[in-house]
């Protein structure tokens, strides 16, 4: 478990929340998550939440009252959802998030180690399946994710308004490079070479300072579409990799 202040430093906190949740620290992205704050405000509140932390307190706490709060997370731990930024506790009764999303109930070894059942063996071949089950989500989100901004350039391009390409193609680059790292992680190798020519296409709409062409936007239109249908069983991921890998080579040529 992790009991940290974030009065302070709640930038460098939250990061660390975050980066614990993505699998980007340690070796468990499920410990429990205690943040304390003195008179939190709700930016700090909202940081908080976003972070993927389990609880927050307000200072000054008493030992009765995290002895509580640890209790709680031992018999009533939140099952944790996962979005395109997002990999915590399930909080839908805060916001609008869509109903669908699927709940997952994490490995919880403060569970299993107050009820004196912790095997090390069990638990780390829990989180590693319950990691692979998290990147399957996140590969689904990501795909979803760039099928939308790839859309909406799109439109900007057939509008004749890009004034918001420049934030949108930044981003669709970077959902990229984290899909293709997730999908060469899952073993999914036809979406990771689907990455590559959309990489390309993202690169050429850089460098091309808002003169954006017509080719680069089929290409985009098509690469997306092909990502959209690779995570989904039963649609033609593979072939469109194949054949919009070769377009692309082809019209690089």
């Amino acid at each position: 478990i992790i009991i940290c202040d974030v009065t302070e430093n709640t930038d460098d906190a939250c990061r660390t929340f975050n980066a614990i949740r993505h699998n980007e620290i340690g070796t468990n992205p499920f410990l429990c998550i205690i943040a304390v704050a003195w008179s939190p405000k709700q930016p700090l509140v909202n940081q908080v939440v976003d972070s993927g932390a389990d609880v927050l307190v307000a200072a000054p706490v008493s030992p009765a009252l995290i002895l509580d709060r640890i209790d709680s997370l031992v018999n009533n731990r939140k099952p944790f959802v996962v979005t395109s930024e997002y990999i915590g506790p399930d909080r839908r009764f805060l916001d609008d998030r869509e109903s669908e999303i699927e709940l997952i109930d994490v490995p919880n070894s403060l569970r299993e180690k107050a009820l004196g059942r912790f095997d090390s063996s069990r638990h780390k071949d829990l989180v590693a399946a319950t990691r692979t089950r998290i990147n399957d989500q996140k590969i689904d989100r990501r795909a979803f994710q760039i099928s939308y901004l790839a859309d909406k350039i799109i439109q900007d391009f057939q509008n004749g308004t890009i004034s918001n390409a420049g934030a949108r193609i930044r981003e669709i680059a970077k959902v990229t490079d984290d899909l293709k790292s997730r999908s060469f992680s899952a073993g999914a190798f036809e979406l990771e070479e689907l990455c590559v020519p959309l990489r390309s296409v993202i690169d050429s709409l850089i460098s091309s300072r808002g003169k954006f062409s017509r080719k680069d936007m089929e290409l985009l239109g098509q690469l997306s579409l092909a990502i959209r249908a690779s995570v989904r069983p039963g649609q033609r991921g593979t072939s469109l990799a194949k054949d919009i890998s070769q377009t692309v080579t082809n019209a690089a040529g």
